[in-house]
């Protein structure tokens, strides 16, 4: 089976456009549509149901979605393997990220990463709708090398490997009666309206922990999304407050973001990798660095060097 066919239907399935698809595959939108009838036809089954406004996976689509990925995965492994066998790493890394909190280690370790291994192109890849839970997905179906992950706890199927951890304040506009508060304790805040990120966010899950843990079962959510700038605005908007990650407060200085106490929502950043798939070639050099001790890695040694350049 030709496995340009399966990027193509991978593509389609995941923009649910052939449109879309051809765009981001930069290719003709009837070489899309050639290539799906195609494999439909070698497969002996139809893969989408079409309709004049939208097209949608049929069973056997939707069957053929995850096999795919799995294909495609171990395909890339397979040629990153003969690729360093042969002395020059090369490939795709497919990173995911989470804007706003992945430590400066993982950018310190990129940047190793590239100068050690210049042929191997670099694919960031930010948090979709479901957050943390979306890139654990991508992960599990080959889809994603690595990610950077905010955490609770354990993640079934997924090796996760430490970074750091991180606490979260509450948002607030400037004149709200907890903005000169020193503290605030969830008790206090348990009549006021929240913008939230979605269920499935790091952020979040730390958030409805202490809240559970706090006794409390329920709060209002009247707005839910996964970026932060529009949650900032929101909040700027007097729409609600919320509840970020200290990280994002260094740079913003028209909010007031208050410490919860007794003990604030806390969660673990780490990188994770699927238990289950063989890390490619590219990923396992790619943890290398990540995980070498902060005074013989590659990175503190860039750190050096950008450090001595900056003094120059």
């Amino acid at each position: 089976m030709d496995t340009r066919k399966l990027e193509v239907f991978l593509a389609v399935a995941e923009e649910l456009s052939f449109t879309r698809a051809a765009e981001r595959l930069h290719i003709v939108q009837s070489g899309v549509s050639t290539s799906v009838r195609s494999l439909e036809r070698e497969l002996g089954a139809p893969l989408f149901d079409r309709t004049t406004q939208r097209i949608t996976l049929t069973e056997a689509g939707r069957a053929l979605t995850s096999e795919a990925k799995r294909v495609l995965s171990a395909v890339r492994h397979a040629r990153q393997a003969v690729e360093e066998a042969g002395g020059g790493l090369r490939g795709t890394l497919e990173l995911g990220v989470l804007f706003g909190v992945t430590p400066d280690h993982i950018r310190e370790s990129l940047a190793v990463f590239r100068e050690r291994f210049p042929l191997v192109d670099i694919r960031l890849r930010a948090p979709e709708a479901r957050g943390t839970t979306g890139h654990i997905e991508r992960l599990r179906d080959g889809s994603m090398d690595m990610a950077v992950l905010i955490t609770t706890g354990t993640v079934p199927g997924i090796d996760l490997h430490p970074l750091t951890s991180g606490e979260v304040v509450l948002a607030c506009p400037p004149g709200h009666r907890f903005g000169d508060a020193e503290s605030i304790g969830l008790h206090d805040v348990m009549e006021e309206t929240f913008i939230d990120f979605p269920p499935g966010w790091g952020v979040r899950g730390a958030v409805d922990r202490a809240f559970v843990t706090a006794g409390i079962q329920e709060r209002h959510t009247t707005f839910e999304t996964g970026d932060m700038s529009s949650i900032l605005d929101l909040v700027r908007l007097k729409v609600g407050l919320a509840f970020v990650p200290v990280p994002i407060t260094a740079d913003v200085k028209d909010l007031r973001f208050v410490p919860v106490r007794p003990r604030p929502p806390t969660y673990e950043i780490a990188i994770g990798a699927s238990r289950v798939r063989r890390p490619s070639p590219v990923s396992r050099q790619f943890l290398r660095i990540v995980l070498a001790s902060d005074d013989d890695t590659a990175a503190a040694a860039w750190r050096r060097r950008r450090d001595t350049h900056t003094d120059e």
